[in-house]
């Protein structure tokens, strides 16, 4: 599914506010990206040029896909078609590795974190000709090494300018592609997940933004851009869980007549009472975050609850009237062939009671994580590796070659079971084109085991 560029429209917004004359090239659908970046940095002139680069790669061990060499070369394109531009990064990728990318793509500055303060206050001080100093979230050049200025993290989201998101980016187009429209309740995380990146690029703690300023930005893009369906993109949109509550609560009162959806759902906190307030803002479905269905497992990964409460959260979901996409990663440290069996019960049982499931092979190994520590100790990445070429976690218990072949006959035998290989299908994407001009309810994961049938018999 395409995915709406919200961080580009945030910066763009901040800029706008800011007085600077701002334009936002979205190459999501371009057919001939650099010729249609070439043609816009000619046209517009810029002083600035702002690449924003959102994922280093796909994160996917059986069908990998490395993106920053393509943002290499569209920003070579850039270069050459506004030689007398200067130009800057950021995006969630420069969260995640900001000095170590900021080298392979050559860029000056970059800003890793936040971008709403961080992005204006830069181009000051390039504007005014000045050497940019230590401006937090600012990767500079000193003494001819990378220097990242902490972040910091800004708590206070409300006082940002509205994004205005329609304004920037084709919302619409999105939607006829799959996607569905973003919507961020708060940033940072408190979980310890030992893979996870949202640390770095959002920072530790809770920055909550107003529940009714949550409900003005929904009704205002489903005024005036006229969207239905949106997907909180919170770190975790249920904790903490008050919040969540109160968020879907002002939505309720709005009576907006929405369709809610998350795909970060945590198992860690969901009482009945939320899931029913949930329930009666618009959500119908969920994309849960389980991971592992096996004790050991989740221990290790330091997911913050058991299998016990993982049942116990699957039975209240589906009593409140939810279905719930499931999503498991498969050879994280303590994997084994018996905890792979135990996850693989609990996808058959949820299944079987109507739900999807979606699986991952392999942890992607980030710089900073507490997975890059073990995956250091264990010898499976070396020491100073920036990691920008992939690297994956895959337990020395699991054979792959086994491990693929019983999730394959797993698949067969549950068409709405899906594991990340499967998404590459060239299928996919047409018949979830076809889905939105069908205008079948959303999200299209739903409709899995059609899709899958469709695509398997073809391939």
């Amino acid at each position: 599914m395409p995915v709406v560029p919200n961080g580009v429209a945030c910066v763009a917004s901040a800029l706008d506010h800011a007085g600077h004359d701002v334009r936002v090239l979205d190459l999501c659908f371009a057919r001939d990206p650099h010729a249609q970046a070439r043609e816009a940095a000619k046209s517009f002139n810029p002083d600035i040029i702002g690449l924003s680069v959102r994922n280093i790669d796909n994160s996917d061990l059986v069908a990998l896909q490395h993106y920053t060499p393509a943002a290499a070369s569209l920003l070579a394109t850039l270069r050459a078609s506004a030689p007398s531009a200067q130009v800057i990064a950021g995006g969630a990728a420069f969260g995640v590795a900001p000095e170590a990318l900021s080298d392979e793509l050559g860029v000056e500055h970059a800003v890793a974190g936040d971008g709403e303060r961080a992005t204006p206050a830069l181009i000051a001080e390039l504007a005014a000709g000045r050497v940019p100093g230590a401006i937090p979230g600012v990767v500079r050049r000193v003494d001819g090494r990378r220097v990242l200025t902490p972040p910091g993290g800004d708590g206070a989201l409300d006082s940002l300018p509205p994004v205005h998101m329609h304004r920037w980016l084709d919302l619409k187009r999105y939607e006829r592609r799959g996607g569905t429209v973003p919507i961020q309740t708060k940033r940072g995380c408190v979980f310890k997940c030992i893979y996870c990146t949202y640390l770095n690029v959002e920072g530790w703690g809770y920055r909550l933004r107003e529940p009714e300023l949550v409900a003005n930005e929904i009704a205002e893009l489903a005024t005036e851009a006229h969207i239905r369906h949106f997907e909180f993109v919170d770190s975790t949109f249920n904790a903490p869980p008050r919040h969540a509550m109160a968020v879907c609560e002002a939505i309720t009162r709005r009576k907006l007549n929405v369709h809610l959806d998350t795909t970060n759902f945590t198992p860690a906190t969901a009482s009945v009472e939320l899931l029913d307030t949930m329930r009666h803002a618009g959500f119908k479905w969920l994309g849960i975050t389980a991971e592992s269905a096996s004790d050991p497992v989740l221990d290790k990964l330091q997911k913050g609850f058991d299998v016990a409460q993982l049942r116990k959260v699957a039975e209240n979901v589906e009593g409140a009237g939810m279905g719930v996409l499931w999503i498991f990663l498969i050879g994280g440290p303590g994997e084994t062939p018996a905890t792979l069996e135990e996850t693989l019960k609990f996808a058959a049982w949820r299944l079987d009671r109507g739900d999807a499931v979606y699986l991952t092979v392999g942890l992607r190994v980030y710089p900073g994580t507490t997975l890059h520590n073990i995956a250091m100790d264990e010898g499976v990445v070396p020491r100073g590796d920036p990691l920008l070429v992939p690297k994956f976690y895959f337990s020395s218990e699991l054979n792959m070659d086994a491990t693929l072949i019983r999730l394959r006959a797993f698949a067969a035998k549950y068409p709405r079971f899906m594991f990340s290989a499967d998404s590459r299908s060239r299928l996919l994407p047409h018949l979830t084109r076809l889905a939105s001009a069908l205008r079948l309810p959303r999200p299209h994961w739903r409709y899995m085991g059609v899709f899958q049938r469709l695509s398997r018999s073809f391939s």
